[in-house]
């Protein structure tokens, strides 16, 4: 990358955030110093809207220059306003053919619908983890396979169980599913499906086009492989040291870990040309509600548990 970037993407579980749930002090002055200098940062997960409002309003990361865009790229919104500018939705006979997969394979179906988790399963624990995390409504309906499209408009479907039920399924419902959804894996129990054609890179050069700016000048840092159009649509691409061996792979450059200040080397560089950022005040309570611990527990992730 020859200019200063104009577009910052920034996945959070594993990029921004650190093991212990934290933004460093050197990304945070990183990203103080990249605003001055008019770059917008997009906050881009497969966390929905709503949960990324409410970790970033906790990490204290918001209001003007900054982007949400969740459910892995298919619905965004100002983080200043609330505005939702971009969504997406899966269209309803697909959407009952993810559910009909999912429940011969016993495999847990969430769909996200805006600010809402749209279950058949309410008491499901994995299901009042997701809503409580991030922020969501559940709606529960008696049986996800007969909803009607006037009934739910779906972003994503999120399905979770072990690994080792859920890497098999995810090669079945390729075989089935693969030429009509996007889909991949966001942590080792979570497998998701958004719309044909809409992902994390989707969203970074629709962003850049509705300010425009060419995605050519943007940066993206990813550590997982729902992350991999977005690095590959960046005009420079960064994994983080702890990323996927296929990320890694996949990348322009490669940058230390999401515990090492990864984020804030590479931005030092792009903005400083290597001198890090001036210190920026840290905030006294920035521990998130629902940092993703990617160890498996029991099919579950446990924000206190680490």
């Amino acid at each position: 990358m020859t200019r200063t970037p104009s577009l910052i993407a920034v996945d959070i579980d594993g990029t921004l955030l650190s093991s212990t749930g934290r933004v460093l002090p050197g990304t945070r002055a990183e990203f103080a110093r990249a605003q001055q200098a008019g770059a917008t940062i997009a906050l881009v997960s497969g966390r929905p809207v709503a949960g990324l409002r409410r970790l970033m309003h906790r990490l204290q990361l918001e209001g003007a220059g900054f982007v949400h865009v969740g459910s892995n790229g298919s619905r965004s919104a100002d983080a200043q306003t609330g505005e939702v500018l971009t969504s997406h939705t899966l269209g309803i006979d697909v959407v009952h053919e993810v559910v009909a997969l999912c429940k011969e394979h016993g495999i847990t179906v969430m769909l996200c619908d805006g600010d809402d988790l749209v279950v058949d399963r309410p008491q499901d624990r994995q299901v009042v983890f997701e809503a409580e995390g991030n922020d969501l409504r559940i709606r529960a309906v008696p049986d996800l396979r007969a909803i009607g499209a006037a009934e739910v408009s779906v972003n994503k479907v999120l399905m979770n169980a072990d690994p080792t039920v859920l890497r098999p399924f995810a090669e079945v419902f390729a075989e089935q599913l693969g030429t009509r959804v996007e889909h991949a894996f966001s942590a080792p129990f979570y497998f998701e499906a958004t719309p044909a054609g809409i992902d994390k890179g989707s969203a970074l050069r629709e962003l850049a086009a509705a300010r425009g700016l060419d995605a050519a000048d943007s940066v993206a840092f990813g550590d997982n492989f729902n992350d991999l159009p977005m690095l590959a649509a960046a005009g420079l691409g960064v994994a983080m040291a702890n990323a996927t061996a296929a990320v890694r792979d996949a990348a322009d450059r490669v940058t230390a870990s999401n515990d090492d200040e990864g984020i804030a080397a590479v931005l030092a560089d792009l903005f400083g040309q290597g001198e890090p950022a001036p210190a920026v005040p840290e905030p006294q309570d920035q521990q998130p509600l629902y940092a993703l611990d990617l160890r498996e527990i029991g099919g579950l992730v446990h924000a206190d548990d680490r």
